[in-house]
């Protein structure tokens, strides 16, 4: 009866290994395949992440490579703003000092002919006043044709011209570069220069041609500081 009991009792054992197996085997099956979609999901994911910091990084790479050509640019055209506008000013710095040797000229003239001490005197006959003036004009005379007076004169009056010229042909090559202010200045102070008026004595002339050149320099030197933001 016991073997009977035995013998009917083991399909039932067999049975129930059987499905602890299969369920045991269904699990890890499952597990494994959730595993497996994990594992795929993150490859995936890191591919795509991949992608992600490739593109991000070719991204950088080019804002990086298109702010640096921009910044060399700038860094150029500041560079030939700074040197057009020395050069300009050093061009006006000629034309200033021919203008001023003009006024000196022009006041030491109107000294010994209308200004000497001995025209403030009456009469003009005093031997005093007559010989103070009769030496100086004679210092005057001998300082005009003093050879090196006449050369330093002219070697004024020939930067000058040069200065007048190159100035224009360099603002014209450099326009790119310059405020067209800059331009407009120096065209309004060549019309001063060159202007004569009948009505303007020559006191009044050079007083207007000094000032006109300076306030030029003046204008131009205001509009490099900007261009060049050196007040920044």
């Amino acid at each position: 009866m016991a073997a009977a009991f035995r013998e009917a009792s083991r399909p039932h054992i067999l049975s129930y290994t059987g499905v602890i197996v299969l369920s045991w085997a269904g699990a890890f099956l499952a597990a494994y395949l959730v595993q497996k979609a994990k594992n795929r999901a993150n490859s995936e994911d890191f591919h795509e992440l991949k992608n992600q910091l490739r593109d991000n990084t070719r991204i950088v790479k080019e804002i990086e490579s298109t702010f640096s050509e921009n910044f060399w640019i700038r860094q150029q055209v500041w560079v030939k703003k700074q040197e057009s506008y020395e050069t300009i000013l050093c061009l006006l710095h000629d034309i200033e000092k021919y203008v001023s040797h003009q006024v000196t000229d022009f006041e030491e003239w109107e000294y010994i002919n209308h200004r000497h001490p001995y025209f403030g005197f009456y009469p003009h006959e005093d031997i005093g006043n007559v010989k103070a003036w009769e030496r100086d004009k004679k210092e005057y005379e001998e300082k005009q044709q003093d050879p090196e007076t006449v050369a330093e004169s002219q070697a004024l009056k020939t930067r000058y011209d040069r200065a007048l010229s190159e100035i224009f042909d360099h603002i014209e090559l450099k326009s790119i570069y310059l405020d067209s202010r800059v331009a407009s200045a120096v065209e309004e102070l060549k019309r001063s220069l060159s202007r004569t008026d009948e009505h303007e004595d020559w006191e009044d002339h050079f007083t207007r041609i000094s000032s006109d050149t300076t306030d030029a320099i003046r204008k131009i030197r205001e509009i490099s500081r900007l261009e060049l933001k050196l007040d920044a």
